[in-house]
């Protein structure tokens, strides 16, 4: 990657007791290898932080250390800087910096989206707005966490399916935290929210807030989300390092997978979200994922180029590291 083009991409502990099923394992007194990874409080990080609190990256020889963003793109210029091993990012994010010429590769799976509602990505408006679908968001502000990303992405898609025209929409940033507040009080006329933020603010904000539409469910069902992401010489350089560490989430993966909508869980992703249990218990859960496919990768580059980030791809089957295939 020549110097500008790195230069324009450089500019782009678990406090709950949870019990025995996360329980970390004793281990032998050993040298672990140390992985910082950038991350953002949603549902779809549940795994890692179950394979952090279980032990399983441990018991691979692996510490992680999280770094929480306000989303997955901006995680990426640290893992070009090399001040994270690697990021959770979404799809899109990923995508457009390998269409910028970095060597970004999805070295681990996260999540896609459901097959049928309810789903972990939804579109909000106040009460009273009188927006009932895409038509009606034209010329008002429409809030995701970042620009470019999957959220954006799939909220663009379903103003467009709704019969809006997405061109006339006036996308602005502000991160799941903060939306409900910025709607709420007219700042924005429709954000696009990620659980566990979709529920909390139906939750808290429920007398002045609105669902009208599962963004990515009824435009992309069981569609890519998010995946963990690396550069292409440390994973060729280091395999067995991001092996482990795919072996590692894999395990919390199978434990999240176990206990959807148990008590567990919910306290886990509480832990981290910052967003109380009895919030966590209404909240629309992604799929969380075992592999990355070329299929789904193949349709985001598709789906991109429909809305306007289209440009020079790698076949999907370059940018898949072997540790995030089944």
């Amino acid at each position: 990657m020549n110097t500008v083009t790195r230069r324009a991409a450089l500019g782009a502990g678990l406090a709950v007791s949870v019990g025995g099923p996360l329980t970390a394992p004793s281990l032998r007194a050993q040298t672990l290898t140390k992985l910082r990874v950038s991350v953002i409080p949603v549902l779809d990080v549940a795994p890692l932080h179950a394979a952090i609190r279980g032990g399983y990256f441990a018991a691979e020889g692996i510490e992680i250390d999280t770094s929480t963003t306000a989303g997955g793109a901006t995680g990426l210029p640290g893992v070009i800087a090399g001040q994270f091993r690697m990021a959770f990012t979404n799809t899109v994010s990923a995508l457009l910096g390998v269409r910028e010429g970095i060597d970004f590769r999805f070295v681990a799976p996260a999540v896609r989206s459901q097959p049928s509602p309810p789903d972990a990505m939804a579109i909000l408006v106040r009460k009273g707005s009188g927006i009932t679908s895409g038509r009606g968001l034209e010329g008002k502000r429409v809030a995701s966490n970042t620009r470019n990303n999957v959220v954006w992405l799939r909220g663009m898609a379903w103003i467009d399916k709704t019969g809006g025209d997405w061109r006339k929409v006036n996308a602005v940033e502000v991160p799941f935290p903060q939306m409900a507040d910025a709607l709420a009080g007219g700042q924005i006329d429709a954000g696009l929210f990620s659980e566990p933020f979709v529920t909390a603010a139906l939750q808290t904000q429920g007398d002045k807030l609105e669902r009208i539409g599962w963004v990515i469910q009824e435009t992309a069902p069981s569609s890519s989300i998010a995946q963990y992401v690396g550069m292409k010489e440390d994973a060729e350089k280091n395999p067995e390092v991001f092996e482990r560490f795919a072996r590692g989430l894999a395990r919390g993966t199978d434990w999240v997978n176990e206990r959807l909508g148990r008590p567990e869980l919910l306290e886990l992703i509480a832990s981290f979200s910052r967003v109380p249990v009895e919030r966590l218990r209404d909240c629309g859960f992604t799929v969380y994922a075992k592999e990355v496919t070329e299929a789904e990768i193949a349709e985001v580059i598709a789906t991109m180029t429909k809305y306007g980030l289209g440009g020079r791809y790698p076949a999907p089957s370059q940018l898949i590291f072997r540790t995030a295939k089944a």
